[in-house]
């Protein structure tokens, strides 16, 4: 059984983890805490270890970050400085 002290010392690491997603990420807080207490609950279910938890889950959540913030720009919205947007 876990004590309060441990839940309350699991708590500051994921805030402490979701402080540093947002602040690496520029992604909204709100964002980031609900991605990674989703990703928390997947990688918790079935788990024998907790150590790397937090790690794993930080990694997954930056890694899907990315991937939501590199969504291909449009051709039709790129101009080169000086001149009209591209016509497609």
């Amino acid at each position: 059984m876990t004590s309060d002290y441990e839940h309350g010392e699991e708590a500051t690491r994921h805030e402490r983890a979701v402080s540093a997603l947002t602040e690496r990420t520029g992604a909204p807080v709100a964002e980031v805490r609900a991605l990674f207490a989703a990703e928390v609950a997947r990688l918790t279910r079935g788990a024998t270890v907790r150590s790397y938890l937090v790690t794993r889950a930080t990694s997954n959540v930056l890694a899907t970050l990315r991937g939501i913030r590199r969504q291909p720009i449009p051709a039709s919205t790129w101009t080169i400085p000086g001149s009209s947007p591209a016509k497609i």
